[in-house]
């Protein structure tokens, strides 16, 4: 098993976000991209391009027929482990997959928070970031430190022409900051990575992706989602995630668990705290 050490467990708790170099091995990393190409090529009712009216981007998540193709990696690789760690010890169930494929002239991916798309919430929810390119510094996903830790906003639309516009129609929750009109107000960190590395982050985290040009003509993605012992369900001021259809019955602020979610660590927490 892939230890931490103490400063990196803390770092992920204060930042919310956490690189973890070479932690996937050649098989392994071949295990994700099969699984990467499994998705791109079986493309689920989700598929769809990233970035509205662009051929150049596209995504898919939680397709509901991927589940035995991702059954090996969401299991073996040190991903469950590490989120365990960082959670001192508590189970770990996955959420979902995702996929990103960028290519040609596509540019960045908007600012944004991944919770507030969700129905779910709490301190135990992580994002593993896995890219198959080697990636220089402003290519990649970048964050700002510590948001997880703030604001959770009413998150964009991936309108192109404002990357503010809300997700929700409601006012209920803050207006995305325009975090690209003035940078040098936030706490912006960025990576440069390698195939076998791996950024972890809380969903509620901001983060954003960099482009594709001439450099890096394409940038494939592949991000698995878990959450732990202390997340809970969540309402929204609209529809939240793709996968809720057949959990309605979960009251907010109640432990989230439903079977559709497989447990993939036992864990050794036994909190009763939820928060």
């Amino acid at each position: 098993m892939n230890q931490l050490t103490e400063g990196q467990i803390r770092a992920f708790s204060e930042d919310g976000v956490l690189l973890l170099k070479g932690l996937l091995n050649s098989e392994e990393l071949a295990a994700c991209f099969a699984a990467w190409d499994w998705s791109v090529n079986h493309p689920g009712p989700l598929a769809s391009g990233l970035l509205p009216g662009t051929r150049t981007a596209f995504q898919d998540l939680c397709n509901p027929a991927s589940l035995p193709i991702y059954d090996r990696i969401i299991h073996t690789t040190p991903l469950p482990d590490v989120a365990s760690q960082l959670w001192s010890g508590s189970p770990v169930w996955y959420l979902y997959e995702q996929v990103f494929r960028k290519q040609g002239s596509a540019g960045r991916t908007p600012w944004h928070q991944d919770t507030s798309y969700l129905a779910v919430d709490g301190k135990h929810l992580i994002a593993f970031w896995i890219s198959f390119e080697s990636l220089p510094l402003g290519y990649g996903l970048e964050f700002v430190r510590g948001s997880h830790r703030q604001t959770l906003f009413n998150t964009t639309r991936f309108d192109p022409m404002d990357p503010t516009l809300p997700i929700f129609p409601s006012a209920s929750m803050p207006k995305l900051p325009h975090i690209e009109a003035d940078r040098s107000q936030f706490d912006i960190v960025i990576w440069a990575t390698e195939p076998g590395d791996v950024i972890a982050f809380h969903t509620s985290t901001l983060h954003g992706g960099g482009p594709v040009d001439a450099r890096i003509a394409e940038r494939r993605t592949l991000t698995l989602r878990y959450f732990g012992e202390h997340a809970v369900s969540a309402e929204r001021p609209g529809p939240a995630g793709p996968f809720y259809a057949d959990i309605r019955n979960l009251k907010s602020g109640e432990p989230f668990r439903h079977q559709r979610f497989p447990l993939v660590r036992a864990g050794v927490s036994t909190s009763p705290d939820h928060s």
